[in-house]
């Protein structure tokens, strides 16, 4: 489906195999301790109920889903937002299980973490270990603080922001067709088998 076409590709950010780090609690670290746990858990081939319980310390759905949506946001019911959160949730989770196979091929540098107002942009290169001719991605994390912990609230790759255009793309069918539309489209990708 075309308005939900960025799922597959931006699942590939999170899934690259890392070296050992030092224990300290910075927004770099964090991600490099989830990647490589990540990476480590398809390497002994767990179950999807183990690789998302680590989606889940990972992602703040919370605020993805409500970027995504953003003035749209405040218009929906309690119960409408919810079931926006659980299904955008659940497609998120699928994309980035069926590309963790797909990028074990990777290897990312970090490049630090740049304060920012609500938390830290953490940078990285990825570059793939088999094609050298493949020029390398850059992958920025902006993380922040949920509860004490940190939480990825959006990606932006080559510049381009995951919440960003999930906002244009569900913007553009809720102006055109109305929230119930997008619900269906993205519950019908969800019982699609296609990435």
């Amino acid at each position: 489906m075309r308005a939900l076409r960025h799922f597959a590709p931006i699942a590939l950010l999170l899934c690259f195999a890392l070296p050992a780090f030092a224990d300290d609690d910075t927004a770099q670290t964090f991600m490099k301790a989830k990647q490589s746990e990540l990476f480590a858990l398809v390497k002994k081939h767990e179950t999807q109920q183990k690789i998302g319980a680590v989606f889940d310390a990972i992602l703040d759905y919370g605020t993805l889903a409500q970027g995504s949506l953003k003035e749209h946001w405040a218009e929906r019911t309690d119960a409408e937002r919810k079931d926006f959160s659980d299904v955008l949730k659940q497609l998120v989770q699928r994309a980035y299980r069926r590309n963790l196979d797909r990028t074990v091929g990777y290897d990312v540098r970090f490049d630090g973490d740049d304060k920012q107002a609500d938390g830290f942009i953490v940078k990285t290169v990825a570059q793939s270990r088999t094609n050298a001719r493949e020029e390398p991605i850059s992958i920025d994390y902006l993380v922040h603080r949920v509860d004490g912990a940190w939480r990825i609230e959006d990606i932006i790759t080559e510049g381009s922001s995951l919440v960003n255009n999930y906002h244009q793309q569900f913007n553009r069918i809720i102006k055109k067709d109305g929230f119930p539309e997008l619900m269906k489209r993205m519950r019908k990708k969800l019982a699609s088998n296609e990435d």
